[in-house]
């Protein structure tokens, strides 16, 4: 892997926590699936919008991504930012388990912005190994995000009381 553009993926994603179950030989396979990386090298693009088909989810390899969703005040209609997620985030997991619709849009927020790709047709490529690896890590995702989502509601209640 002396190619310049490949070793500065695999660096990218050896600083990534997700990836820390991966052994070296399973990350040059990622690696070796070009089309799942994609660069944008413009703030304001729209990776994908609320409402849309979705069936992939990504990981943020560099910049910056904002999650956000319409707001209707005033017959107006307004974007609002959920989330601004950096480096190492992992977004749109819901969509690749269920094919829903998105519930929010994705726009990058930084001028260069490198993202991981995975969809099924991607994930069911790879070695049932790499498959268990990916299965296990969006599990993780969902119960911290379902943690995070309780403890905000416990908050609230006790906030109330």
């Amino acid at each position: 892997m002396t190619d310049p553009k490949t070793s500065a993926l695999l660096n990218c994603i050896n600083q990534i926590s997700f990836f820390e179950g991966f052994s070296s030989i399973e990350k040059e396979t990622l690696l070796k699936k070009v089309s799942m990386f994609k660069k944008y090298d413009k703030k304001g693009t729209i990776i994908f919008s609320e409402e849309q088909k979705g069936s992939s989810m990504y990981v943020i390899l560099e910049g910056v991504i904002a999650i956000t969703r319409a707001s209707f005040a005033n017959d107006k209609k307004e974007q609002f930012t959920l989330a601004k997620l950096k480096k190492g985030s992992v977004f749109g997991e819901i969509a690749l388990l269920s094919n829903q619709s998105r519930t929010t849009s994705a726009i990058t927020e930084s001028p260069l912005v490198i993202v991981m790709v995975i969809d099924k047709q991607m994930l069911e490529s790879f070695d049932l190994g790499i498959q268990k690896i990916f299965h296990t890590k969006m599990i993780e995702i969902l119960i911290r995000r379902l943690d995070d989502m309780n403890k905000k509601y416990r908050n609230l209640k006790d906030s109330n009381t």
